[in-house]
């Protein structure tokens, strides 16, 4: 009899649950989906906030999108408005946007160079509230405003803007120039007390630094990331580029990077990857060496405290491929081939001291040495009442960097070059 009574009971139960799952059910279409987001100082209002939606496309009887990768400009929608917060914003957006706004799918989280120097942390815990922000998203401190960023922030080499986005992300990968800091590392790193907050720095590149030749044979040598967002001489492709780490003291951008100093705080953290390097050659300094450097191992890092005084001691393990000699020197001989490596150990060594400099002077520790120093501490209450963020800048660094070159190419022997006058390059 009971089984027969719960049998009932489930009967009924069944379509009632059946009829009210959908009530209030909202299909795909119905939404505006969100792939960017910029923050500005506000004109008419406290804030200018600018979103990019991509606009539906007709499709053919075949069900294929029609004009699909012919102009992916005219496939994004760049809204620009001001607003006294980011919610209400986006309310204002829905009074004539006909999708409810959606940003569960935004990739990036763009501010402007003044807003961040300013602070930017009522907006980073602003967003920790609501359900459709994801600690996935990356952000980016542009060096302009964020709403000239995203109008430039268009596809390019893909049909797909958000494909564009996560693609370009991964390039800190292979390049190591910037670390694809999402918004959940930064705001992890606002909320402890073992390291300060970073952001991808990124810029509008018009060309404009590309010059015209002058005639001028005596060019200066520059490193491959010796520059900031938007300081790259080129031309074409997208005018958006992404170079370099802006550094915060807490919710205020106090300093930047660029991409060599990106680089060598990466090593530290042990996010570098691999990366190109060129160097002057050590013998012949008027030519350049490329090299594919790569971690060979993470870093060691070790901490002492003795009294007043706090000692770091930082050693990076590289290792490295030979791409190109411009000269003709046979570094694959053994015993020239110290001579290569050396020369890029004396010069990484000067940029790590440099870079640790200058994050020392801004005072901020984006290398991560809390997590390490904390260690040494009983208590989470001792390390936090020791203040590790306000003593970083007095703290004695020694560095070292081990090197070593693994495959010098598909070469075994440079030989010289010949012409008129003979042998080129002999030493």
């Amino acid at each position: 009899m009971v089984r027969k009574l719960l049998l009932l009971l489930l009967v009924i139960a069944i379509p009632l649950t059946a009829m009210t799952g959908c009530y209030d059910a909202e299909e795909v279409t119905e939404w505006a989906y969100v792939y960017s987001i910029g923050m500005d100082k506000g004109v008419t209002d406290k804030l200018r906030m600018t979103v990019q939606i991509p606009k539906a496309q007709a499709t053919s009887a075949g069900g294929q999108a029609e004009g699909s990768g012919v102009d992916q400009k005219s496939n994004i929608e760049t809204i620009t408005i001001d607003c006294p917060s980011f919610y209400a914003g986006v309310n204002m957006l829905n009074s004539f946007v006909s999708k409810r706004i959606n940003y569960t799918h935004t990739k990036f989280l763009v501010f402007s160079e003044e807003l961040a120097r300013e602070g930017i942390d009522i907006y980073l815990t602003a967003f920790l509230r609501g359900r459709q922000i994801r600690r996935q998203i990356y952000v980016i401190v542009s060096k302009g405003p964020s709403s000239e960023f995203l109008t430039q922030n268009q596809a390019t080499l893909t049909t797909s803007l958000s494909r564009k986005q996560q693609y370009i992300m991964n390039q800190s990968d292979t390049t190591g120039f910037y670390e694809n800091t999402t918004y959940g590392d930064m705001l992890n790193d606002l909320k402890s007390p073992y390291s300060q907050p970073i952001a991808v720095l990124g810029s509008v590149n018009y060309g404009n630094n590309l010059l015209p030749p002058d005639g001028n044979s005596e060019i200066p040598f520059k490193t491959v990331g010796d520059y900031y967002a938007g300081e790259l001489a080129r031309s074409g492709g997208s005018k958006v580029e992404f170079l370099g780490t802006a550094v915060f003291n807490g919710g205020k951008m106090v300093g930047e990077l660029n991409g060599d100093e990106t680089r060598v705080m990466m090593m530290i953290r042990d996010d570098f990857k691999r990366g190109f390097f060129t160097i002057p050659d050590p013998v012949s300094p008027e030519k350049a060496i490329s090299l594919d450097v790569r971690k060979q191992k993470p870093p060691n890092i070790k901490i002492k405290f003795a009294e007043d005084k706090v000692r770091i001691d930082v050693k990076i393990f590289l290792e490295a491929d030979i791409l190109a000699v411009q000269s003709t020197i046979d570094y694959e001989n053994k015993e020239k081939l110290p001579i290569l490596e050396n020369a890029f150990k004396e010069l990484m060594k000067k940029q790590v001291d440099k870079t640790i400099k200058k994050c020392q002077d801004l005072n901020a520790d984006v290398f991560e040495f809390g997590n390490i120093a904390a260690m040494s501490f009983n208590t989470v209450e001792e390390f936090e009442a020791y203040n590790w963020l306000g003593s970083f800048k007095d703290t004695e660094i020694h560095t070292q960097v081990d090197f070593s070159i693994r495959r010098t190419g598909t070469k075994i022997k440079n030989y010289e070059n010949f012409s008129t006058k003979g042998k080129e390059g002999e030493k």
